[in-house]
């Protein structure tokens, strides 16, 4: 039991400390990025004009999509969640994504929102993945004109793009998919009648184009802020596949540093790597800080919520 619990934890500190030095290794890119171009990080933020902080308005917009978008998955999955419940919840429980891997926010949201189901609440977590990369493999597909990028690699876009529009050609028979494995395993009653239908997950789909819309139009608005000019389709696409490369790395707290080395890059294509760097770095801030205050917001919600039922 000792020797077990000993190797655990050794486990534990080696991947804790892998997470700590990819994250500094991406960051520490980053930070060579803007020396290389030898731009004043401090001249340049306090000289910036007032249209910068048009970008927060655009993520508090892309936060607020993800509890609609949330709310007509689970739609989806058989169960009607009021508004208000699903921005309580959703915002309550996304936090958790700051926490290695992705076992704290599902089993956060599930716990938080059992009363519609546990097995339901899970599988439009897996709707959600399935979207998600849709989503953002579609909106990367607007890199496709850029020199920088190789003939097999735009191959490989435009595959998986076409691959993942399955689920609006026969959602039914994804949902049946998504449903087989937590059968197998004996997780929850799985014989009810699929629900998805092709309407539902369009207008999700399309909802989820919308966020890198306002993604997008927050980078511009930064990159206004900042005196330099780059193409809303670019910037759409070169964040969705940098966003896609932190989410797929699980076991960094909300794709921390991949999300950033990857968007860096992508942006060397068509802005320069200084620029870029102080563009990731204000972008992700401000990420968190939307990200706090609306859990706030949310908590408070949810009270008010729990209290009105009791």
């Amino acid at each position: 039991m000792e020797t077990r619990t000993h190797s655990t934890n050794v486990s534990t500190i080696v991947g804790k400390s892998l997470t700590a030095v990819i994250v500094l290794l991406s960051f520490w890119f980053v930070w060579q990025q803007i020396q290389a171009s030898e731009i004043d990080v401090i001249d340049t933020l306090f000289s910036s004009e007032p249209i910068i902080f048009l970008s927060v308005l655009c993520i508090f917009g892309v936060v607020a999509l993800s509890p609609i978008i949330w709310k007509f998955l689970m739609l989806g999955c058989g169960k009607d969640v009021s508004y208000r419940m699903c921005f309580a919840i959703w915002w309550t429980t996304n936090i958790a994504k700051y926490v290695p891997g992705k076992v704290s926010l599902i089993a956060g949201r599930v716990y938080v929102a059992r009363r519609y189901g546990k097995g339901i609440v899970l599988e439009s977590f897996v709707w959600e993945l399935i979207i998600s990369i849709s989503s953002a493999v579609l909106a990367g597909l607007f890199l496709l004109d850029l020199e920088g990028i190789s003939f097999s690699a735009k191959g490989a876009l435009i595959s998986i793009a076409i691959a993942s529009l399955f689920p609006v050609i026969s959602p039914k028979l994804t949902q049946k998919a998504v449903r087989k494995p937590f059968a197998l395993l004996g997780r929850g009653e799985w014989d009810e009648e699929t629900t998805m239908t092709r309407r539902i997950y369009s207008i999700t789909l399309i909802l989820m184009m919308l966020s890198w819309l306002l993604w997008g139009l927050a980078h511009k608005f930064i990159l206004m802020g900042l005196g330099v000019d780059a193409s809303l389709l670019h910037l759409i696409g070169a964040f969705s596949l940098a966003w896609l490369a932190g989410f797929s790395a699980f076991f960094l707290p909300a794709g921390l540093g991949a999300r950033e080395g990857v968007f860096t890059v992508n942006l060397t294509f068509f802005i320069g790597g200084g620029v870029a760097g102080i563009l990731v770095v204000l972008s992700r801030l401000i990420n968190i800080f939307t990200e706090v205050v609306t859990f706030g917001i949310g908590t408070l919600m949810f009270s008010k919520e729990r209290f009105e039922q009791e």
